[in-house]
């Protein structure tokens, strides 16, 4: 910043991996941070500020996964903490029109020239130093076209693919005038993520950066930085009090003061970045970090909230062991999800100063002349996975997740569906399919129906034209289920149907289906439902079987010609049946 127009001086809090990081400072940040550890206000954008002044008119790049994330997550995110009011009249920190413009195709007179065009000014956000950000999306880096930039900025890592984002998206930082190829940041990467869920599927690519760590030149920079530090703070201050004071005494004083500092930071400036350029922090933390602003009521709500492995992942930033047995056996992540889900020549139609909301005629594999096959698994915690079957490709294809909980009910699933969905030009067919296992009583069957016939009228009063699938249909156990699972995802005939899953739209579903374990009680196959009574209802879409045991449904309810004719007959699974 311009220390000429720093105008008054106030406190701010950073908890002790923030302080860390941001005197390090280095030229590769890695930052492995549990939940609500300040990764994004606290690293980030700290960061992103830094190196857009010290390479005026260059080129960065903001990743994530896709451009959809980018702009739903993301750029919000960033635009929130460049508002943060700071200050005794609580003005923005960076004033749009005045500090930075976003998606604009003219920048203001007062803003430096950008060294190069800006290609795509709508996915951009542009600082008057003339740094832009455009936007790159790691499932699509030709959104880089060609283009070469000077820093790479990637949110949540463990979501995008580090083979992509290593091998089309590292070799892109490049470009760089002479002077600011200088900068401590040049050529860097300014990566945050929580820990990855191996056992989920998540790509814990990034954690090969804490091999590349010097320690003993972090020490050293931590150090170094700490006499810059001080030096510059001290010179804020007496530069703030000299504008302050009209006694002369009190005047020379403070230039030989500020004059000593200058000499300080002119020493170490040149130490502190050669130092920098050659350095790669790897820094983790858990949420711990973060205690005295969450306090503890924070962690005692998290710790009886969610499983004991989800609690080390999510707030101690620890790993867990992954399922050994799961009742999706032959389920593979890399073989039944697709990540291409998006049309994007019709999402980079907007830019970043539109409210983009992303609906049904965005997503690639939705066909609006196909119904949609809904399948639901009603309750306090209600779930309904959309999929549509491609009969010439013979494939299911996955597309979108819903659920609410408790006091939301069927209406508010119904307008959940509805607002992403329903287009007057398309098909308003649905075929509903939901719970028949056989480990429900009389009266709680009684109870599903009622709950999928107040969906299917719900439903039928915005327009759709919904038909129940699992009327008169008999009890399904738990073991034709299993094995029809087993079936399905192993494809292992030509013509068994293949399913495919949306990682970005089912993140959840994907991610419940690693944690759905097998239960084998006195020869009987079953998924284990435990879950769904340790987790409270707001974290259950990804920790627990509620939304696989939707989808469940749905695959019997279409598919269930491919079991055996013997295993329809059958109540408990045979000892001798290959798993």
């Amino acid at each position: 910043m311009d220390q000429n127009k720093i105008s008054e001086l106030e406190d701010s809090y950073m908890n002790k991996m923030q302080i860390r990081a941001n005197l390090i400072d280095p030229n590769i940040l890695i930052a492995r941070i549990a939940r609500a550890g300040g990764k994004t206000e606290g690293l980030l954008i700290p960061r992103l500020l830094r190196v857009a002044f010290s390479m005026p008119g260059e080129l960065s790049f903001l990743i994530h996964k896709t451009y959809t994330a980018a702009m739903i997550n993301m750029v919000p995110a960033i635009l929130a903490g460049f508002k943060k009011p700071v200050g005794e009249k609580q003005e923005p920190m960076f004033k749009e029109g005045i500090d930075y413009v976003v998606g604009a195709t003219k920048l203001p007179a007062h803003f430096k020239k950008p060294l190069y065009e800006v290609a795509y000014p709508k996915h951009s956000i542009v600082i008057r130093t003339g740094h832009h950000f455009q936007l790159v999306a790691s499932d699509q880096p030709d959104s880089m076209a060609g283009r070469s930039g000077v820093h790479a900025f990637i949110e949540e890592m463990k979501h995008n693919k580090g083979e992509k984002v290593k091998t089309r998206i590292f070799p892109g930082l490049r470009g760089g005038s002479i002077q600011n190829r200088k900068s401590p940041y040049y050529q860097g990467i300014t990566g945050i993520s929580d820990t990855a869920r191996v056992d989920l599927g998540e790509d814990n690519w990034f954690e090969e950066f804490e091999k590349n760590m010097n320690k003993d030149l972090i020490n050293e920079l931590a150090t170094s930085a700490k006499h810059l530090n001080d030096a510059t703070v001290e010179m804020m201050y007496f530069e703030y009090e000299l504008r302050q004071t009209k006694e002369l005494d009190r005047i020379n004083y403070l230039k030989k003061e500020i004059w000593k500092r200058e000499h300080i930071i002119k020493m170490w400036e040149p130490i502190i970045r050669d130092q920098r350029k050659a350095c790669t922090y790897y820094i983790t933390a858990s949420s711990f970090v973060n205690k005295d602003i969450l306090g503890v009521n924070f962690f005692k709500t998290q710790f009886d909230s969610l499983t004991l492995d989800e609690f080390l992942t999510a707030i101690c930033n620890i790993a867990p062991k992954q399922i050994v047995n799961m009742f999706f056996g032959n389920f593979k992540k890399s073989k039944h999800c697709f990540s291409d889900s998006y049309k994007y020549n019709s999402i980079l139609q907007f830019d970043l100063k539109d409210t983009f909301k992303l609906t049904a005629g965005y997503l690639k594999y939705f066909n609006p002349k196909e119904p949609l096959i809904l399948m639901y698994d009603p309750g306090h915690f209600s779930s309904v996975i959309v999929g549509q079957f491609n009969k010439r490709a013979n494939e299911l294809r996955i597309i979108k997740e819903f659920y609410v909980w408790h006091p939301k009910e069927q209406s508010d699933m119904a307008r959940l569906i509805h607002a992403f969905f329903y287009d007057e030009s398309s098909c308003h067919r649905i075929e509903l399919f939901y719970d028949r296992a056989g480990n429900k009583r009389r009266e709680i069957q009684q109870k599903i129906t009622t709950d999928a016939k107040q969906l299917k009228q719900e439903l039928e009063a915005l327009g759709f034209k919904v038909r129940l699938q699992n009327e008169k249909q008999r009890t399904i156990f738990y073991y034709e289920h299993y094995k029809l699972g087993l079936i399905l995802f192993g494809e292992e005939q030509r013509n068994t149907p293949r399913i495919r899953i949306c990682e970005n739209e089912c993140p959840n579903l994907v991610s419940a289906i690693h944690l759905s374990p097998l239960k084998n009680t006195d020869g009987k196959i079953e998924l284990d439902k435990t879950s769904e009574v340790k987790v409270a209802l707001p974290y259950q879409a990804g920790l627990t079987t509620q939304l696989p045991s939707a989808m469940t449904y749905g695959l019997y309810g279409l598919f269930s010609n491919f079991l055996p004719s013997n295993m329809k007959r059958q109540q408990v699974m045979p000892d001798n049946l290959s798993t």
